[in-house]
């Protein structure tokens, strides 16, 4: 009989639930996390708010689990835990959350390798067996006193040139342990309405270019899809940042596969009478990553009241038959030729230094730019080594290597905003 993956034992011991997650690794902390923690009175500015806000950011460690003697499937969960004692509602609804997940996990198996040898023996004989495999991952995006966040990547391959990956916004109170909603945030639906409008009106006021990787014909608008996203009650799935709320927009949702995974962030300022319980602590630092297709931030660089906008595109020209990337800032605009196929990723940076983006040509090279007033260019380093972790203080870089679809990491290196 083949093994099943460990399932999560929620208990009182808190040794045995990381067992049962998995490897225990060593907590997070604000050296090495991209989310700041904020400290700041117990008790909240909102007289509607009942509960205070915890005094501190909670401590935390990524843990996994690995379903493993499969002749057909691989796959993995990982899981984040907390790991400090002044936290324990919130550490027993991630104890909860994630058993739930791993469940889940779990009763899909025997049905995904029962028909991946199904699939094998149809194919044929064949050098390679083809396995099907789903991998859970987490991305951290807020950790402090008022709200943990982090989006849940599922990837999923069951054959074909691809997999594909949903993703989850999930954003916990740290105080309180409860799983926030639109509702908790203020009123759902003039959240709702504002954000589509905003999201809406960010998308027209982007480049020609970043316009033209989303649907727009007589089969698939994206306006449409919007339209239709934020109806009835219903919204994206979102995640609490430290700019604003973050709607993601599934794979083939508004635009096609090569596009990726499209976000919007509208920041906290745009909505009225929203819950303060839930927003960061002004002018604390943090770390945002710009739209892979191009589509503008909207960003209030100095705390003054005005959304600065900022983006990013990869472009191909056809007169020059060339590739570009092109950063713009509040209209100002720096165009680079780019190498055949080459891909820069951005990313944008309040420190108490400033504000800076990071554009990273992953195994090329790295180029920082100071944009607090206008486009200055800082800093370049070429590099074979790639991003794998951005935060206010720095880079970590590393080599990664697929490994039966995980990504390993190796050879790491971090370095601050000071090269030259």
């Amino acid at each position: 009989m083949k093994k099943r993956i460990a399932m999560l034992l929620i208990c009182a011991v808190a040794g045995a639930s990381m067992i049962a997650c998995g490897k225990k690794t060593e907590p997070i902390n604000t050296d090495n996390t991209q989310a700041t923690e904020q400290t700041q009175p117990a008790e909240d500015n909102n007289e509607s708010n009942k509960e205070p806000v915890s005094t501190s950011a909670p401590d935390i460690t990524f843990t996994s689990v690995k379903a493993e003697d499969y002749d057909y499937f691989i796959g993995s969960v990982q899981c984040i835990q907390v790991t400090d004692d002044k936290h324990p509602e919130l550490k027993a609804a991630m104890d909860e959350y994630f058993d739930g997940i791993v469940k889940t996990f779990n009763s899909g198996i025997e049905d995904m390798n029962a028909q991946a040898k199904q699939q094998n023996e149809e194919m044929g004989d064949s050098e390679d067996t083809m396995k099907y495999s789903q991998d859970i991952k987490n991305e951290l995006i807020r950790r402090d006193n008022k709200v943990l966040s982090f989006v849940l990547n599922t990837y999923t391959f069951m054959g074909g040139a691809h997999g594909g990956g949903t993703y989850t916004g999930v954003n916990f109170d740290v105080a309180t342990g409860k799983q926030i909603t639109l509702d908790d945030l203020g009123d759902a639906e003039a959240i709702r309405q504002t954000s589509k409008q905003y999201i809406l009106d960010t998308i027209a006021n982007s480049s020609e270019q970043a316009r033209g990787n989303l649907y727009s014909d007589d089969i698939i608008d994206y306006k449409q899809v919007i339209e239709e996203y934020f109806s009835n009650g219903n919204q994206p799935e979102f995640y609490l940042d430290n700019v604003g709320i973050t709607f993601i927009f599934q794979q083939y949702d508004i635009a096609p596969y090569a596009a990726g995974t499209i976000s919007v962030t509208v920041p906290y300022s745009q909505y009225e009478g929203l819950n303060d319980r839930y927003t960061p602590l002004s002018d604390a630092p943090y770390v945002l990553k710009l739209s892979n297709a191009g589509i503008d931030s909207r960003i209030d660089f100095n705390g003054d009241g005005t959304l600065d906008t900022i983006s990013v595109v990869n472009t191909w020209e056809e007169e020059t038959d060339k590739n570009y990337v092109v950063l713009r800032v509040n209209g100002e605009e720096l165009k680079n030729e780019s190498g055949n196929g080459s891909w820069y990723t951005g990313y944008f940076i309040h420190n108490d230094e400033g504000n800076f983006v990071l554009l990273a040509n992953d195994g090329i090279s790295m180029d920082l730019y100071d944009v607090s007033n206008g486009i200055k260019a800082k800093g370049h380093m070429d590099t074979t080594l790639s991003v794998k972790e951005v935060t206010e203080t720095g880079i970590t870089l590393g080599e990664y290597t697929y490994n039966d679809n995980n990504i390993e990491w190796s050879n790491e290196q971090q370095i601050g905003f000071d090269f030259k």
